[in-house]
């Protein structure tokens, strides 16, 4: 008589895979991903913002007499700090040019936000306060209007 083959050997039972730190691998991955494209996605936003505000600003004669052509312009965020701490509305550009450095402050109406008045300091620190006529054209560069013709 022949022998039965004897019973196979218990084989050892595969290991368990563990799916959860790849998951959590890949949720951390895809978390930076979108947190560097927020981030991306600001940074080129100010940069717009930045050059449009250049842009505006050197639409304006007396911008473009007292510092020559613009190199930067932007918010002051600290001045800005500062003046809405004191409970002023006002919005303050800092303006880098050619033959210099100075700042941009517009004064608003509270309840309007219209525009009142306008101070331009010039690189050697003199103050001049804006006619209504250049006042009257940033507001229309400000909101993307045609500008009236400068005098």
């Amino acid at each position: 008589m022949s022998t039965p083959f004897p019973p196979p050997s218990p084989s050892a039972a595969a290991p368990k895979r563990r799916i959860w730190p790849w998951a959590l691998g890949g949720c951390l991955i895809l978390l930076l991903l979108a947190g560097g494209a927020l981030v991306a996605i600001g940074w080129f936003g100010v940069k717009a913002l930045g050059s449009a505000t250049k842009d505006v600003l050197a639409g304006v004669p007396a911008v473009s007499e007292n510092f020559g052509p613009l190199q930067d312009a932007g918010f002051d965020w600290g001045a800005m700090g500062q003046a809405t701490a004191k409970g002023e509305h006002v919005m303050i550009y800092a303006i880098t040019g050619e033959k210099g450095r100075g700042s941009l402050r517009i004064d608003l109406d509270p309840a309007t936000q219209a525009f009142r008045s306008a101070t331009l300091t010039l690189p050697d620190g003199q103050v001049r306060e804006l006619d209504s006529a250049t006042i009257d054209r940033l507001k229309a560069l400000s909101e993307g209007r045609l500008p009236p013709p400068a005098n």
